[in-house]
């Protein structure tokens, strides 16, 4: 089977140590995996927000998050696969039997694509059901496509009809 190369938005995030170094990493990871593939044509990158640690103890850490944009005709099962591998290389723990969020050193989310390519199976739904709920995921998604439709609305008009807590604030990358 024969896909069309479309852009794939991937959330990124991180709330342990130096996070901004995680990001890095999961960015150099994901691309270097993609190119030995030859599945990749370019990448974009929003800019990077912190937000509080929401549904979380009080004291977890804040986390850092962006979202990828990467041009692709990678199936995404197969991406799905890609990204859990670079996670786990990078320390990610996934504790099903947890209750609630948890702690991470990367996180990578397949949110949706620029064709609106939906995919459903135990493993993986896109579009990401929670992202039009999450400022931390909108915002930089908007900030990359405002124009994109996902759940028939533009991602710009589903970020200002998010809720404005917990706050998502804009935070440079270390030169």
């Amino acid at each position: 089977m024969t896909m069309n190369v479309r852009t794939v938005y991937l959330g990124l995030g991180t709330n342990l140590s130096d996070r901004h170094a995680w990001l890095d990493q999961g960015v150099a990871a994901l691309e270097a995996s993609l190119v030995e593939r030859r599945a990749i044509q370019s990448m974009s990158m929003s800019p990077r927000y912190e937000t509080e640690a929401w549904g979380m103890a009080e004291g977890t850490p804040a986390f850092l998050n962006m979202v990828v944009g990467v041009d692709t005709d990678m199936r995404l099962d197969a991406l799905l696969r890609v990204l859990l591998e670079i996670e786990r290389e990078h320390g990610r723990v996934r504790d099903t039997g947890a209750e609630g969020y948890l702690n991470r050193t990367l996180d990578m989310d397949i949110l949706c694509t620029s064709d609106g390519e939906t995919w459903s199976s135990e493993d993986l739904v896109v579009p990401h059901p929670r992202m039009t709920s999450r400022r931390f995921v909108l915002q930089p998604l908007a900030d990359l496509s405002p124009h994109l439709t996902v759940a028939d609305q533009t991602v710009r008009a589903a970020l200002e009809a998010c809720p404005s807590r917990p706050e998502v604030v804009p935070v440079a990358a270390p030169s």
